[in-house]
């Protein structure tokens, strides 16, 4: 009979949808409640990351309207506008015949470099800069719209070796992470297609955006205590038999506990 009783404590094999959760819990999608310290919050990733999407297009948004206001005598304290292009500087150990043609096709680059005064190249640099959020936003914007379906356990296992970038579909969408590392992976290079880009860095521009996605973070956490809970509470009430608990009324006995 005790042998029986256990068996029937351990239960059956897992399904499906047990093996789902238990990959979504290992993989970061399931928290448990910083309130209660006990219920499970399933999906809470998946949340964070949307929440997190939606600061960074926030975000983008108020960096593309900061550049729009920078004026010549201020372009070039913003930080990811500079006054120079660039310098190459060529590597001794490469070979002459491969030295030749990388000094070919820096001559022809630099022959499409901007010149004049600088309160010139500042109005280059604001025009390079504003072509290049705008090319920037018509990639990541449905993407960061449409967001990552895949979980953070998905991800993990996909990852592409060092490197290299990961292989998905043009329309595939994808998370805030992915869009920051696309502005780090300028480093110091510039966007040369674009006239004026070698006075432009991206690299600097994801510095500014983190500190704007700080903000937008901040101001969307009020708009959800302030506008959006309030509206939630009303439609809990409104369409639900939710009642909300009486907090008890402490009576005062005039015993300070003193025997």
């Amino acid at each position: 009979q005790e042998r029986v009783a256990l068996e029937r404590q351990i239960g059956g094999l897992p399904d499906a949808a047990m093996l789902r959760d238990a990959e979504l819990a290992e993989g970061g999608e399931t928290r448990t409640s910083w309130y209660t310290e006990d219920e499970p919050m399933p999906l809470y990733a998946f949340d964070q990351r949307a929440c997190d999407r939606l600061a960074t297009l926030r975000a983008l948004e108020a960096l593309t309207e900061e550049v729009r206001q920078l004026t010549p005598q201020n372009a070039f304290e913003s930080g990811y506008l500079r006054r120079e292009a660039k310098a190459d500087e060529d590597d001794d150990d490469v070979d002459e015949r491969v030295l030749q043609r990388r000094r070919k096709r820096r001559e022809e680059r630099e022959a499409k470099y901007v010149t004049g005064e600088e309160a010139e190249k500042a109005v280059y640099a604001k025009e390079a800069a504003l072509a290049f959020l705008e090319e920037f936003s018509q990639k990541w914007v449905p993407k960061l719209t449409k967001g990552d379906s895949r979980s953070s356990l998905e991800k993990r296992s996909r990852r592409p070796p060092p490197g290299q970038y990961e292989a998905r579909p043009r329309d595939a969408g994808a998370d805030a992470d992915a869009m920051m590392e696309a502005l780090w992976a300028y480093r110091d290079e510039s966007p040369y297609h674009i006239r004026g880009g070698e006075l432009v860095i991206p690299a600097r521009m994801a510095l500014r955006l983190r500190e704007l996605r700080v903000e937008a973070a901040a101001a969307a956490r009020r708009e959800l205590s302030e506008e959006v809970h309030p509206k939630l509470l009303d439609a809990r009430a409104k369409y639900t038999d939710y009642v909300e608990p009486v907090a008890e009324e402490v009576v005062a006995t005039g015993d300070d506990g003193w025997d």
